[in-house]
């Protein structure tokens, strides 16, 4: 597992544009980002043009603020009321007719509304989108990166500063762009770089001292290798795996009920991580781990998996929330394990 660890780092966008996602969206981001394509997505096929649906017509700001034969499609004092969000909530008409919004974009809509219905003057009039083709499977797609056999490339010449073939590597790209590397930390940056990646906690004061006073590479081995061996080490690194598999501990809806037991789940993993349980057998217990000849414990805490997404215990539809929570599981898995989207 720690093979597939460090290319997951290699893999990782730089920490500065991590925090920009992770940022609130201002209004007029907003707009753009959710609202402009839910719109164009799910509803300006009906209401736009000179004849829309119910006489709503979406594509602008005073369109909407007109609203259609059921008056104002939107309140900005009582947000509640407006009828398009009681319309997408599926509360009296149902849209889109064609099957409910995710709760994340009704939840983008509510936020849209109560912030005032920013709309940027780039965007004044709004088209509807194109028809999109079903998926097919032909020579174009074949080519996505993810469908392709893992090579071993050849390795490029080595650098006189580099120690290994990642070197060589690091050496080549920044080659060519033109870049040179940094001079070499001294002993007690590389120790807390070593510590922060690998724990995400500060190193002892003693594990600095001891490799300052005698800076060579096999103490550089041992005490990665002794951070390797920190329960810290599970800890850190399962965060990342118990984000992208959507992990939390309450329902979310209204209630936000707690998942009972679902801790069990978050330590299995971070056991997997400490234990350098093989990436593949990881894979398999999450998926299957209640039909596997060799089952344990484990392996059925593993299956835990399948319950971590947002749950609504009280759906307005239970059969289209039945077929949300399959779409749910069957996107995650695509996206962690198979590198689809």
């Amino acid at each position: 597992m720690r093979w597939a660890l460090l290319l997951a780092i290699c893999c990782l966008p730089p920490a500065d544009a991590l925090a920009d996602e992770q940022q609130p969206a201002g209004p007029a981001e907003l707009f753009r980002s959710r609202i402009a394509p839910l719109l164009q997505q799910s509803c300006l096929k009906c209401h736009s043009g000179d004849k829309p649906e119910g006489g709503l017509s979406l594509s602008t700001r005073a369109q909407l603020l007109k609203g259609g034969d059921s008056g104002p499609a939107v309140s900005a004092t009582d947000v509640a009321a407006s009828l398009l969000l009681q319309a997408v909530r599926w509360e009296g008409p149902q849209m889109p007719p064609t099957g409910r919004l995710p709760a994340r974009e009704i939840e983008a809509i509510q936020q849209w509304i109560a912030t005032g219905l920013e709309w940027p003057a780039d965007l004044a009039e709004l088209k509807s989108a194109p028809v999109r083709k079903a998926p097919e499977v032909n020579a174009e797609t074949k080519q996505h990166w993810s469908f392709q056999p893992v090579r071993r490339p050849a390795v490029p010449a080595a650098p006189a500063w580099g120690h290994n073939e990642i070197d060589a590597f690091i050496a080549a790209g920044l080659q060519n762009r033109g870049l040179t590397p940094n001079p070499p930390a001294d002993p007690r940056h590389l120790v807390r770089r070593a510590a922060y990646n690998i724990t995400g906690l500060p190193p002892q004061p003693q594990q600095v001292e001891t490799f300052a006073a005698s800076p060579t590479q096999q103490n550089w081995s041992a005490l990665v290798e002794q951070l390797l061996h920190s329960p810290h080490y599970g800890e850190h690194w399962a965060r990342h795996w118990l984000d992208l598999v959507r992990y939390a501990e309450t329902n979310s809806y209204e209630r936000d009920g707690a998942k009972p037991f679902v801790w069990r789940y978050r330590d299995y993993v971070i056991s997997a991580f400490n234990s350098d349980l093989p990436w593949d057998r990881f894979l398999t217990e999450q998926l299957a781990g209640d039909e596997l000849p060799d089952r344990t414990p484990d392996s059925l805490i593993a299956t835990g998996f399948y319950r971590l997404g947002r749950w609504d215990d009280e759906p307005a539809d239970p059969e289209l929330a039945f077929y949300d929570d399959m779409d749910d599981i069957i996107t995650t898995t695509g996206q962690t394990m198979l590198g689809l989207s």
